[in-house]
């Protein structure tokens, strides 16, 4: 009887590369399954369309745009002046939600600028404490310089205390789309040139940020969690009228 031998010279490559496949397929899902927990760990940003409709400036009074020694208050514009007894100017940036995700305004900051002069800007936020009035604080003024008393402000930013302020609720800081939401500024004024502006104070910084009348205010809105823009936009500053007696 012939005997007859049996080869398994192949059986040894066969498993070695299934087990290969095995093995990196495991790696794979693995390799998966970490990079899905890591992005469900991340803050997701908001996707929101956002856009300034109206600037509204009232009650701006400058009493006194002389330039003090050695040239104009701040930055080429002469001190604001509403005087200690009277009413605070009501200047807001109205925005509305138009369609995305909803907002925290608590949650956001508002970087500002202007296009004339774009490298010059400042940074707002409900975190920042605004002005309370009458007298400006003296790191961005002039002595004597005033912007009025916010109580005396009539309808919705009577005493205002938040940059940010849901409109017209201003009890919740939610913006859905449909919703609309203003930011103040501290405060109105002429230069000695007889230009008249509105400003915004700049945290720790020598002097305020003025947008004169004619152009045009640029903001990001950011995500404060990731620090990424959730929408940019600009608008138009009017003229408007500044009394000075």
């Amino acid at each position: 009887m012939i005997g007859i031998k049996k080869k398994d010279d192949a059986v040894s490559p066969v498993v070695g590369v299934m087990l290969m496949l095995v093995v990196t397929i495991v790696i794979a899902a693995m390799v998966s399954a970490f990079a899905g927990g890591l992005g469900s760990n991340q803050e997701k940003v908001p996707q929101a369309s956002i856009v300034a409709k109206e600037v509204v400036i009232q009650g701006v009074r400058d009493t006194d745009s002389s330039a003090p020694p050695g040239g104009a208050y701040g930055e080429g514009f002469a001190r604001p002046d509403q005087g200690e007894t009277n009413a605070a100017p009501d200047i807001y940036v109205l925005f509305q939600h138009n369609g995305g995700d909803s907002l925290n305004l608590d949650r956001v900051e508002m970087h500002l600028s202007k296009l004339s002069e774009p490298q010059v800007g400042t940074l707002i936020s409900r975190a920042l404490t605004p002005q309370t009035g009458p007298n400006l604080v003296a790191s961005q003024s002039t002595n004597g310089a005033t912007i009025g008393d916010k109580s005396l402000i009539s309808g919705f930013s009577q005493s205002w205390s938040k940059y940010l302020e849901k409109y017209p609720d201003k009890t919740s800081t939610v913006i859905t789309p449909g919703d609309q939401f203003v930011l103040h500024a501290d405060y109105g004024a002429r230069d000695n040139n007889g230009r008249d502006e509105v400003a915004w104070l700049k945290e720790g910084g020598s002097y305020a940020l003025p947008i004169r009348e004619g152009d045009v205010l640029t903001y990001d809105l950011i995500d404060t969690a990731s620090k990424k823009v959730i929408t940019s936009g600009q608008i138009f500053v009017p003229e408007f009228t500044v009394a000075t007696t």
